[in-house]
């Protein structure tokens, strides 16, 4: 009885992987922002066909398969079996204008989920590190308990209180949260995270601007640490998330101690910007909360920022920025380091060379044998 319910397991599990699964067909086109039917006139079929195989109610043709992958950038096998680990919208947090479409943050999400995809092969070839998010809720009408949940990450995570965040990407990276570097195009959104199995934050460095990159990481991973499983996106949680973000990069105690050094001057707010590797703004708006500033003096420094033009064109003395290291050294070392190439794992994941591209930033070229080294990816 037992061989035959192993036996009978295994068959399931092997005809799964055979079964056209309807959502790899929705995450496919709303990574490419198109609608049903959009895609219906593209592969010559009615929208309630493409609506019913979407939903798992109608096993699609081989033919139609084919013309899904053709239109949409992917080998027809990708369309077969379940995904293990899709981006859900209860996970995921948008830095981003109230205005932001819906079809974009679709289209971020499956984006995410497929770059999670990748993600996941990789895991199998290298030894990425553990996730170490703290869980630490904080009432977003309360300024001490998310001043309170910012230290104490940064306690959690051997962060002094005391001192500036040198490489924010590097810190995210060391407690398992994948940092991508590049965000389907839109300058509506500026980040986007994930907390689940494969915690991710995107980065939209179409902006250009290093200190902003700095803050929408802080606020991202505010989301991680205090929003797990809550709807973010109102504005009560993107301003606890702005909040936490302030706190984490500024701790208030030093912050407010280098901040007294001098009176206010715009050369004084531009050393504590090379100090502490955070805007003028968010400098400005961080000395007004913790009450270093008062009102008039902040509306007045606000006033001088627009007229410089510095929230539209970025602001001048810009720090260096730690760019992502984790996913870009494992897609680095693949065909080197490891015998599997870039085009293989492309082949695995059924992509096309150009989706490839799209999703992880890495050209696929045809490779030749060659002789590789196996050196174990690095912690």
């Amino acid at each position: 009885m037992t061989e035959t319910l192993a036996y009978s397991g295994s068959l399931w599990e092997a005809r799964a992987r055979d079964v056209f699964w309807g959502e790899r067909l929705q995450v496919a086109r709303e990574f490419k922002g198109l609608t049903q039917k959009e895609v219906s006139e593209a592969v010559s079929a009615s929208t309630a066909l493409v609506s019913l195989c979407e939903a798992g109610k109608k096993n699609p043709s081989r033919d139609l398969v084919e013309a899904f992958g053709s239109v949409l950038g992917f080998e027809p096998e990708f369309f077969y079996g379940e995904i293990e680990d899709v981006f859900r919208e209860e996970q995921c947090s948008f830095r981003h204008r109230r205005s932001t479409p819906e079809r974009t943050k679709n289209k971020i999400r499956a984006h995410a989920t497929l770059i999670g995809m990748v993600i996941a092969q990789l895991k199998l070839l290298f030894r990425f590190p553990a996730q170490d998010i703290p869980h630490i809720p904080a009432s977003v009408s309360s300024a001490e308990e998310i001043e309170a949940a910012a230290e104490q990450c940064r306690t959690h995570w051997k962060l002094s209180l005391d001192s500036p965040l040198m490489q924010i990407c590097r810190a995210m990276e060391h407690a398992g949260v994948i940092v991508v570097p590049h965000l389907a195009e839109s300058k509506k959104v500026d980040a986007f995270s994930r907390c689940g199995p494969t915690a991710i934050i995107f980065l939209n460095q179409t902006i250009r601007s290093t200190s902003r990159w700095n803050f929408d990481i802080a606020h991202e991973c505010g989301h991680l640490v205090m929003h797990p499983g809550i709807h973010t996106g109102s504005v009560e949680t993107e301003m606890a998330a702005n909040r936490f973000a302030s706190a984490f990069l500024l701790p208030r105690k030093a912050f407010a101690r280098d901040f007294r050094v001098a009176s206010f001057s715009w050369p004084h707010i531009f050393a504590l910007k090379r100090r502490w590797r955070a805007s003028a703004s968010a400098i400005v708006r961080r000395a007004y909360e913790l009450g270093l500033l008062g009102a008039v003096e902040y509306r007045k420094a606000c006033k001088h920022m627009a007229w410089k033009g510095w929230p539209t064109h970025g602001e001048p003395e810009e720090p260096s920025f730690q760019e992502p290291e984790v996913l870009a050294t494992a897609l680095n070392s693949l065909g080197t380091r490891i015998e599997l190439t870039v085009e293989a794992l492309c082949k695995q994941l059924h992509f096309n060379a150009d989706t490839f591209k799209e999703i992880t930033g890495v050209v696929v070229s045809p490779s030749s044998p060659n002789k590789v080294e196996p050196i174990p990816f690095p912690r």
